[in-house]
């Protein structure tokens, strides 16, 4: 979130006032932005004019082999890489500000309007780093990390009804667990979930929320870009498993309309990134924990 910049096109707009629209739009954005968080360090700054990524994944060979005696047996198989090439999306966000409102700022400008559009943005970026991207609704040209995930608890345990909770997340666990994925993790819930993780464990003074925290030992990012009745254990280090490339980090730009349109303030907000998975394995899926 370093790189958040803003740029001007525009004359009757002052330096400072560009930079306030841009201040506003960031803190909008940040109090939105939870899906990055999963990404830790994994976040790759690329070049801003690169429209197309490529990347390769890789399937493991079998194990090494054991022998008393030299060189024994030979245990030599393929690594396979698959290559793959995705288009870097736009997600971007208009905005207007009436000509009427700038001639009445004195020094701050009503930035409701760059506000709201940097918050869709960054809710659209969630859904995107979470979910991925569906142009018709079914089939997805690119995966988020849900989508993605190489496990998969379906295990019907409702978390309306409290111990069930803990199964899940023990089963979740165990998927990543028994792929040599180990601790910590972090979890993303459905504010539905969240909710239900505010109950006590039976017998105890202690939440779900803080004895999930103990078992995972990482953190919980609660999120409506994930599905309720859904839920998700991702690696908390993700180096090596997935990562967050960004050509364009968050920017907004503006500039003056033309006397026709009313001489106000047009702005965009917009990001350019892309969620690359090399190991599936490092996620896994709770499907089957929506209340009956």
């Amino acid at each position: 979130m370093n790189n958040l910049k803003y740029v001007g096109k525009d004359e009757v707009l002052t330096t400072e006032q560009g930079l306030y629209i841009r201040d506003r739009a960031v803190e909008a954005a940040r109090r939105t932005f939870q899906g990055r968080k999963l990404f830790g360090n994994a976040i790759r700054k690329i070049d801003s004019s690169t429209q197309t990524f490529g990347y390769d994944t890789l399937t493991h060979g079998s194990a090494a082999a054991f022998d008393w005696h030299w060189p024994g047996k030979l245990s030599i198989d393929a690594v396979n890489l698959a290559r793959s090439s995705v288009a870097i999306p736009n997600l971007h966000k208009e905005f207007e500000i009436n000509k009427l409102d700038l001639s009445a700022a004195n020094g701050t400008l009503n930035t409701t309007q760059a506000e709201s559009a940097a918050y869709k943005v960054a809710y659209l970026e969630d859904s995107l780093l979470i979910n991925g991207y569906s142009a018709d609704g079914s089939n997805y040209d690119i995966n988020g990390l849900y989508k993605a995930a190489g496990n998969t608890d379906a295990t019907d345990l409702p978390w309306a009804t409290e111990a069930n909770i803990a199964t899940s997340i023990q089963n979740g666990v165990g998927l990543l667990m028994a792929d040599n994925i180990l601790p910590p993790y972090n979890l993303v819930v459905n504010p539905t979930e969240y909710a239900y993780m505010l109950d006590f464990v039976s017998g105890t003074a202690v939440s779900y929320f803080d004895w999930v925290k103990r078992v995972i030992q990482g953190e919980i990012y609660i999120t409506p870009a994930m599905t309720a009745g859904d839920a998700m254990l991702v690696k908390a280090d993700p180096t090596g498993a997935f990562e967050y490339v960004v050509a364009e980090d968050i920017t907004t730009q503006t500039e003056m309309t033309d006397l026709k349109s009313g001489n106000n303030l047009f702005g965009r907000v917009w990001v350019r990134g892309l969620t690359v998975i090399y190991d599936s394995k490092a996620i896994c899926t709770l499907t089957a924990i929506e209340s009956p």
